[in-house]
């Protein structure tokens, strides 16, 4: 009999125990839902690896801009790309989630914080931008909706401007505004709101910059606004702040744990700076350790040589595990404003060559070199030419926009830029292209194979429209 009571006794505790499973086993303590706070510093952490990563940055961005190549590995150096996960990384990862922020304040309405919001939309246009620019027309208006619209359709490049355009125009008008709500959990500008001003205005120029020779009036308009409230000085550079004592935290690419014989500087990179003087050379690469002389690699070359003998590697700083994750600078706000002033646009009193100047030191400053008078005399060296404008700001905003290849290489792109003296400063792989569309430099990246088989019509589509899923095809900005 003792026993019935027993198992009739466990009986219902297992039926009672099935109706209040879930407040059973639920902390009540504990949220069940990612807070905005943790959804954003994670946002701008994964952002920053995957621009930095070892391939998207290191084979695709700092080859195609020609500061690296392959010594292990080559075929990335004559465009044969054999990664194509940088389009479903910022995707998956950052863009979703930045659009939890909003779906979690949509869930909460009382906790809704105006400024979190503004920040996470200026971050999605950040990582907007980066995909229509390296992929052309992107899925933009029906994009992060999940199983709700699981094959979202491709938005023209040209319509994906306008929007994020028009979204980081709204977001500095929500952070000038009155509204309130502390900015938790970022990590880039530390909840300053004037900052994140700055930092959308920063990207407006940027945007409205790479669309300049394709809608010169509206580019204008931009430029000359955004302009008035930018970043101003170095102080203010955008980076993720990598820290070395943390593995988590480290610089996404560093030799911390090992050395790294995966890259060489370019002779591209290496001669234009010694045949300049050019200060920056030992911060951005070492001395070969056998002949202690700096020795690039001829870009494209198809050699492999994984010991490094007789080549450079790339600087200390390239490789720390503390490096500076970049998103934009003072340098490159500078050299905007620089060429804005030699097409005749109106952004402030200084001349081009004065703002010229400015963005040299600014890049100066930036990777640490502090000898005023070693900058002056370059600057003597390397002076500012209204008539060769272009060739004198790209090759000088090429040098400074070092480490941020993917960045480096669509301003190569919208630019073609020349050394100031009109010779050619980059190159065709020496041993030759591996992709038969493209001879020179690819003016974008393909499709990645899992969209095209899980969307296959709307990227099929998007394929016809820009002319073909080549490397060969251009942006629609990129008119020159």
């Amino acid at each position: 009999m003792k026993n019935k009571i027993w198992l009739l006794a466990a009986v219902l505790l297992t039926f009672t125990g099935c109706d209040n499973f879930e407040s059973l086993n639920t902390d009540p303590a504990r949220s069940s839902e990612t807070q905005p706070e943790f959804l954003l510093s994670n946002a701008e952490k994964r952002a920053s690896d995957l621009m930095y990563d070892s391939y998207f940055n290191g084979r695709i961005g700092m080859e195609l801009s020609q500061y690296w190549m392959g010594t292990d590995k080559t075929s990335d150096g004559r465009f044969l790309f054999t990664n194509d996960g940088l389009w479903a990384g910022l995707y998956a990862g950052p863009l979703m989630d930045l659009k939890e922020i909003g779906n979690y304040y949509d869930r909460h309405p009382a906790e809704r914080s105006a400024h979190t919001l503004a920040v996470a939309e200026i971050l999605k246009a950040w990582i907007f931008h980066v995909l229509t620019d390296v992929y052309t027309d992107i899925p933009y208006s029906q994009a992060l909706q999940g199983e709700d619209i699981p094959q979202p359709v491709f938005d023209q490049g040209r319509e994906v401007y306008a929007a994020l355009l028009g979204s980081l125009k709204t977001q500095v008008e929500v952070l000038s505004g009155t509204t309130s709500g502390v900015i938790r959990g970022d990590i880039l500008a530390k909840g300053d709101v004037q900052q994140w001003i700055r930092i959308a205005n920063a990207l407006r120029m940027r945007i409205a910059l790479r669309m300049v020779d394709a809608a010169p009036a509206e580019a204008k308009a931009i430029i000359e606004e955004a302009a008035k409230n930018t970043l101003a000085s170095t102080a203010q550079d955008v980076f993720f702040p990598y820290n070395v004592a943390t593995t988590t935290n480290r610089f996404p690419y560093n030799d911390v744990e090992r050395p790294l014989v995966e890259f060489a500087v370019t002779s591209t990179l290496v001669d234009y700076l010694q045949s300049v003087n050019d200060p920056r050379l030992p911060v951005f690469a070492r001395p070969d350790e056998t002949n202690g002389k700096y020795v690039g690699k001829v870009y494209g070359t198809e050699a492999n040589l994984p010991t490094m003998i007789g080549l450079s590697k790339p600087g200390v700083i390239a490789y720390s595990g503390s490096a500076k994750g970049y998103v934009i600078t003072y340098a490159e706000v500078a050299f905007m404003k620089a060429e804005a002033a030699a097409r005749g646009m109106n952004v402030g009193t200084d001349t081009p060559e004065a703002l010229y100047n400015e963005a040299v030191r600014a890049s100066m400053t930036q990777w640490g070199i502090a000898d005023a008078k070693a900058v002056d005399d370059y600057l003597k060296r390397v002076p500012y030419k209204a008539g060769t404008w272009k060739n004198v700001i790209g090759t000088q905003k090429w040098i400074a926009l070092y480490m941020q290849g993917l960045q480096s290489w669509l301003e190569r792109l919208r630019l073609d830029p020349k050394k100031p003296d009109g010779t050619v400063l980059f190159i065709p792989p020496a041993s030759g292209s591996l992709d038969p569309d493209v001879t020179d430099v690819p003016k974008r990246l393909k499709y990645p194979s899992n969209t095209r088989a899980a969307n296959a019509q709307n990227s099929a589509d998007a394929a016809k429209r820009i002319g073909g899923d080549t490397q060969a095809v251009k942006n629609w900005w990129d008119v020159e």
